[in-house]
């Protein structure tokens, strides 16, 4: 049975690093997965069951937008919802009914915002399993309900459409850096946070590894900003195609710099992996007519890994990457 993961949309419980869909036709990248959830109009939570706290893993940017809570407002705190009185609100506690029974269940509630305003909510809980039939997360997910017999305006759906089609649009733009195809950087330590969290719990390695392009200055003066960002696009499908894991991260760190995550592997095998990508941009023979140290595009590579247990933010792991590429041995290799 399938479980929606709070870093990525759905994965299985087990780590499975892509889903197939009921008929097994297609697998979908956990990029692709997290995609889909961002951009949903419904409010979307995600809850750790295994927790007594049932504390929360994820919400959407929709939730966002209807409760005015963010990540950092609920994110590893317990869920509201069920702690909440029902005194005079039978659905409320017939919500709050199921959810202790782990079964699923359809309300209309009143909702708080964060300003204190209440809304109208209609409320969606699903217990979800692991293959072994343990309960794993709650899926929560919410929209605004309209008012009974009222009936529907063109004027405020029109908006409503509107307002859905750019919240869309400004969150690719947000997520995508548009010159190469790649993640922007604080998209990718947005998900790197996560990643860090779900290893910390599941006592896993989280591995990131900085890629430098050497004399990447002198390629873009030769062949002008287009053919640079061209060149940098063309070394991240080098980066994917070598981690190859739907769960793997490549971002656009500057304008020299690239950087991917791998969750799970320890920094002796992503060493491995690093050296790997070194190779594959070398082999795309890349011409740098201009660069000092060889004809040809060459990337240097450095690799830091946060341990089983570790706390560790995204900006000191990538901090320590660095620190590696510009010790002497490091910045030395062509």
């Amino acid at each position: 049975m399938r479980v929606i993961d709070p870093s990525a949309g759905v994965i299985e419980h087990n780590c499975m690093e892509t889903v197939k869909d009921a008929r097994g036709v297609k697998a979908l990248s956990r990029r692709a997965l997290e995609e889909m959830v961002t951009l949903v109009s419904d409010a979307i939570l995600l809850i750790d069951a295994q927790s007594p706290k049932l504390p929360v893993l994820y919400l959407n940017p929709a939730y966002e937008d209807l409760t005015g809570f963010t990540l950092d407002d609920l994110v590893g705190r317990p869920w509201a919802l069920p702690k909440r009185s029902s005194e005079g609100q039978p659905e409320l506690e017939r919500l709050k009914t199921a959810i202790g029974e782990a079964e699923m269940c359809h309300a209309t509630i009143e909702d708080v915002r964060k300003d204190g305003k209440s809304w109208p909510s209609q409320v969606t809980v699903a217990p979800l399993h692991n293959g072994r039939g343990d309960l794993v997360y709650y899926l929560c997910i919410q929209k605004l309900t309209q008012d009974v017999g009222a009936a529907p305006n063109d004027e405020v759906l029109a908006l409503q459409r509107e307002l859905v089609s750019a919240r869309q649009k400004i969150a690719s733009m947000d997520r995508v850096d548009p010159a190469t195809g790649l993640m922007r950087c604080a998209y990718f330590q947005e998900l790197l946070r996560r990643d860090l969290a779900i290893a910390r719990r599941d006592g896993r390695f989280v591995t990131v590894i900085l890629l430098e392009i050497v004399e990447f200055d002198a390629y873009r003066q030769t062949f002008g900003a287009k053919a640079a960002d061209s060149c940098q696009r063309m070394i991240g499908a080098q980066v994917m195609r070598t981690l190859r894991r739907a769960g793997d991260l490549c971002a656009r760190l500057d304008d020299t710099r690239l950087v991917a995550a791998v969750l799970g592997q320890q920094p002796g095998e992503v060493e491995v992996l690093a050296e790997q990508i070194a190779a594959n941009v070398r082999g795309l023979g890349l011409h740098n007519p201009r660069a000092k140290s060889g004809k040809h595009v060459t990337i240097r590579t450095a690799v830091a890994g946060c341990g089983p247990g570790s706390h560790e933010e995204p900006e000191a792991l990538i901090a320590r990457a660095q620190a590696q590429l510009q010790t002497p041995a490091c910045a030395a290799l062509p």
